[in-house]
């Protein structure tokens, strides 16, 4: 039996209005910038493919992959919708490419590990089921493991297209079946969406 086609993805298309500034490119210590941080941790996953989510009016992160992994950057294509168009335009991207699976990484979390994210993989895997954290017995969306199917892209394409929906990482979780697994660590499932967190980032 072959292995799952495996395609890791940095969700870097967000607007970072909360921030002020784009936050792919905060500075971290020891890489050019958080983009950069969190992409690192993809490719530690050895996946058949890297994707970068990112909209054509933004500025170049500079990213490339190994020679023997699949780069491409895909842009949204319903505008302004969060995270869920990021997630359709991979899963869209996937069937097309014929990728078994997603990890999807959010990049303004600058404490997780790729082990945190292999234990997604590993667990979605196993259960072949979507796969996230969960903190305070509350699901965390982000960073998400998906198994790709048509079943997949045709709810995320009536989330999209329909202005009433709630269009949340949080429904697609509730909508297919997941495994939730404890929190890997106090700092490892931060985001950052203001200065002030960031510099609260900072402090640890």
């Amino acid at each position: 039996m072959n292995a799952p086609q495996l395609a890791a993805v940095l969700l870097a298309g967000g607007s970072s209005l909360r921030m002020g500034q784009d936050k792919a490119l905060l500075p971290v210590n020891g890489f050019r910038h958080l983009g950069e941080r969190n992409w690192q941790q993809l490719i530690a996953l050895k996946p058949a493919a890297l994707w970068l989510s990112r909209q054509p009016h933004q500025a170049e992160l500079g990213l490339s992959a190994p020679d023997d992994c699949h780069y491409k950057i895909l842009a949204d294509d319903v505008a302004g919708a969060g995270p869920l168009a990021g997630i359709q335009a991979a899963v869209k991207a996937a069937l097309n490419d014929q990728i078994d699976e997603l990890i999807l990484l959010p990049v303004d979390m600058p404490h997780i590990r790729s082990q945190d994210l292999q234990q997604l993989i590993s667990s979605g895997r196993a259960a072949n089921k979507a796969a996230c954290y969960q903190q305070d017995s509350l699901p965390i969306c982000l960073p998400l493991y998906l198994p790709v199917s048509q079943e997949l892209l045709h709810w995320l394409n009536e989330q999209l297209q329909n202005p009433a929906a709630r269009r949340s990482v949080g429904s697609l979780i509730h909508t297919f079946d997941s495994v939730q697994l404890p929190s890997p660590g106090t700092h490892a499932l931060t985001n950052t969406n203001t200065p002030d967190e960031w510099a609260e980032h900072a402090r640890h």
